[in-house]
């Protein structure tokens, strides 16, 4: 290649080498290793140009490249899938050339992700992308991956430099996306969103765009399509000055991080304690980076209010009896002690709710649901549970959710009972009432229970059946 494209082209590839050379992925060593390569491609242009430059590398080099699709089914089937089937049509393209590509498709079912939302109380961009990196970990060790590749760039460093800025995020969260971190390594960190879709323009390769990258109720949209071209038109170098902050704030961190390495909470399971004395005995920002390994250690998975760890960090540093509780987590000052436990969940932890709008196999927080039609209107539903009872006559659309306070269903009678009531008639100890699933109708105006699920978990089962028309 000589002319500019060409030269343009070749030095993105051999930037992108480089990169995983730094990184310590050299792509000779996996070689010498027998391992392979591997990457993660949504589609977009980003993960495009990861594939295109990896998949040079690989020929190069004699490796295998694995790439890996997911599929989460939380946008319109048309463009989720269309995403997924243009992977798969590109890594064909590619290893049809010659090239040393493969192409895995991981699909979640429809409702996983939000169910898994409403398990770990963190929205569902976290719980897509907690979904996701679980299915990057089993394809590597299916793949035998040295490393798996993902795609984020410059502009995205930038993003989450802001976006955690405005945050209130501080230690390792503020210095931004890390380069490697365990098996995952992105060698597009440092390269400009512009230059990748030069790269992939020049070679006339198409990429997908996700709908919802314009949608400005996420705070990162916000960031990429408000905040970010008025600070180019307004404060000219802020983003080198954005990027040193933040690799500042990265150094520091690493500092902190040793620090807090040589001490150990003690305990194991839902519960951890130190010696009060050696916490306080520890600069204010390693008790904060000792908190979190706490609640690492305990399994805690929700967001955890900083103003909650600043009240530990002061109470200890005072020295008398302390006790106080956010977001499932009790942090305790007694005997000498201090003791981060993960709360026994209570009835409200197991809130779920997944509409169900057409036939299927849907994930819920009560197990694995398969929705069939039978009838021109009805439709059927069964659990994974031998146990349960299937459920006849449903009408599309309906909900699966937990109890909500007032919820009410008819009697054989016409009468109406609480949902509630009827639990406690049948034993339901008070912390399992909310874990049993109701199905709530959506159709019409009215929207009433008309099932009470309990065979799910061994109980009775209350279902309404539909009235003659």
């Amino acid at each position: 290649m000589k002319n500019s494209a060409g030269l343009f082209i070749t030095q993105f590839v051999a930037d992108v080498r480089t990169a995983l050379c730094i990184c310590d992925f050299n792509p000779e060593k996996i070689h010498e290793a027998g391992k392979s390569l591997g990457a993660a491609v949504s589609g977009g242009a980003d993960s495009v140009a990861l594939l295109v430059s990896l998949a040079y590398i690989a020929k190069e080099t004699g490796i295998q490249l694995h790439v890996i699709t997911v599929n989460h089914n939380i946008r319109p089937a048309e463009e989720t899938g269309g995403d997924a089937a243009y992977v798969q049509h590109l890594c064909t393209c590619f290893a049809a050339k010659g090239f040393p590509v493969d192409c895995t498709l991981k699909e979640l079912t429809p409702g996983a992700v939000d169910s898994t939302a409403q398990k770990r109380g963190n929205g569902i961009e976290e719980a897509a992308r907690y979904l996701r990196y679980k299915a990057f970990n089993e394809f590597a060790g299916e793949k035998n991956v040295m490393c798996i590749c993902l795609a984020h760039n410059r502009n995205d460093q930038l993003e989450t430099l802001l976006m955690r800025f405005f945050q209130g995020s501080g230690g390792s969260s503020s210095g931004g996306i890390q380069q490697v971190r365990g098996i995952f390594v992105r060698p597009l960190l440092s390269t400009p969103r512009s230059s990748i879709e030069r790269f992939l323009t020049e070679q006339h390769i198409l990429w997908r765009t996700d709908s919802t990258n314009s949608d400005t109720h996420y705070l990162r949209n916000r960031i990429r399509h408000i905040i970010m071209p008025e600070l180019d038109s307004t404060v000219p170098g802020w983003q080198k000055a954005v990027l040193a902050g933040g690799k500042k704030a990265a150094d520091a961190d690493e500092v902190v991080a040793a620090e807090a390495e040589r001490v150990k909470w003690q305990g194991s399971g839902k519960s951890v304690y130190m010696p009060l004395s050696l916490f306080i005995s520890q600069k204010k920002a390693v008790q904060v980076r000792l908190f979190y390994a706490a609640l690492e250690l305990t399994g805690c998975e929700q967001r955890i209010p900083y103003s909650f760890i600043e009240r530990v960090c002061i109470a200890a540093s005072g020295g008398g009896e302390f006790r106080d509780n956010a977001a499932g987590i009790t942090a305790e000052i007694e005997n000498g002690s201090i003791f981060i436990k993960k709360n026994k969940k209570t009835a409200t932890d197991f809130g779920f709710s997944v509409i169900i709008e057409k036939s299927g196999t849907y994930e819920t927080a009560c197990g694995t649901v398969c929705v069939v039609r039978t009838g021109a209107d009805n439709f059927s539903v069964f659990s994974d549970n031998p146990d349960a009872a299937a459920l006849e006559k449903i009408q599309l659309p309906f909900c699966i959710r937990s109890r909500q306070p007032g919820d009410e269903v008819r009697t054989a009678s016409g009468g109406i009972r609480s949902v509630s009531d009827i639990l406690s008639d049948w034993k339901v100890c008070a912390e399992n009432k909310d874990q049993i699933p109701v199905i709530q109708a959506l159709a019409g105006s009215v929207q009433p229970v008309v099932c009470i699920w309990g065979s799910v978990y061994g109980y009775d089962d209350w279902i309404v059946m539909p009235e003659e028309k």
